[in-house]
């Protein structure tokens, strides 16, 4: 998809399994999301090492409210909302799109 990339996140809160790969209390952890076809690849920055959640479409749930969040597979991830949040909005917008987009191209069940 061209490298289509947000630019790097904070991490304000994330679910219990998800703490293994985040900063201690006093270092903020970043995070990027990258666009795939049938997904997201959320890459988490802890330091020299990087971890990667693969999240597929049909699992990622977003919400937005005092945080922005991110869930999936039992797992959360919340970004603070600061400047390099901001940044990322025209980001956000164009995940919503593709993951609707697929929705609608894999939408087997009509409930009329």
């Amino acid at each position: 998809m061209k490298g289509t990339v947000s630019k790097k996140m904070v991490i304000e809160e994330s679910s219990d399994n998800m703490k293994d790969y985040l900063n201690n209390i006093f270092d903020a952890t970043y995070a990027n999301i990258e666009l795939r076809p049938l997904g997201i690849l959320v890459r988490i920055i802890k330091g020299l090492t990087n971890f990667t959640w693969v999240i597929p479409y049909y699992q990622l749930v977003m919400y937005k409210g005092d945080y922005n969040s991110l869930y999936a597979q039992g797992r959360f991830i919340r970004f603070r909302k600061d400047g390099s949040f901001e940044n990322s909005k025209s980001f956000l917008l164009k995940l919503m799109k593709l993951k609707a987009r697929y929705e609608s191209k894999y939408d087997f069940l009509n409930f009329k």
